[in-house]
């Protein structure tokens, strides 16, 4: 067999299993399932807390190319959240601007009232972020973890933690997930 023919075997094979991993990822990010919150009760419950907290908009900076990010916002819309949408190519600013360890980093950035809400966090830990008006810098969810608002992907998820930050980038965790 030639160096060629293998080269472009090699090629392909990388370019298949890339498409895959594409794909995969585009399900898990893309699931309209995961846009289903009318008929939880669970999320009614979120939905009337929401409702009862003062100016609480989310200001999200994501990027245009994470539909996760887009699914997690459309949760978000859809239990009361007001939100103002910052689609931005360079989500480093943002991040360095709000104090952010590197550590806890996810695809997208909120703030709200004062706070850093990182990453895939739950509306039910932004809520109770809002109520108890904790001295922090924010909150987080460190990655994209399978099963996490956004990234839903049909029963599975991965335990997870929200974590709390403050300004000299001590952690502790907030909430557990999936556990």
């Amino acid at each position: 067999m030639s160096i060629l023919f293998r080269s472009l075997t090699f090629t392909l094979r990388r370019t298949l299993v890339l498409a895959g991993a594409i794909a995969l990822l585009t399900v898990a990010c893309t699931n309209p399932q995961s846009l289903d919150t009318s008929n939880n009760q669970a999320n009614q419950e979120i939905a009337t807390q929401v409702a009862s907290l003062p100016n609480a908009e989310l200001v999200v900076y994501r990027s245009p190319t994470c539909g996760c990010c887009g699914a997690w916002l459309a949760q978000m819309q859809a239990l009361g959240f007001q939100t103002q949408d910052n689609v931005i190519e360079s989500m480093d600013a943002i991040k360095a601007k709000t104090g952010l360890p590197q550590e806890l980093a996810s695809c997208h950035t909120t703030l709200v009232n004062g706070y850093v809400v990182e990453g895939h966090v739950p509306a039910a830990d932004i809520v109770r972020l809002l109520t108890e008006k904790p001295d922090i810098a924010g909150i987080a969810v460190p990655g994209m973890p399978i099963g996490s608002p956004g990234m839903e992907s049909g029963d599975t998820v991965e335990p997870y933690a929200t974590l709390t930050f403050d300004q000299a980038g001590n952690t502790t965790v907030f909430q557990e997930h999936g556990v």
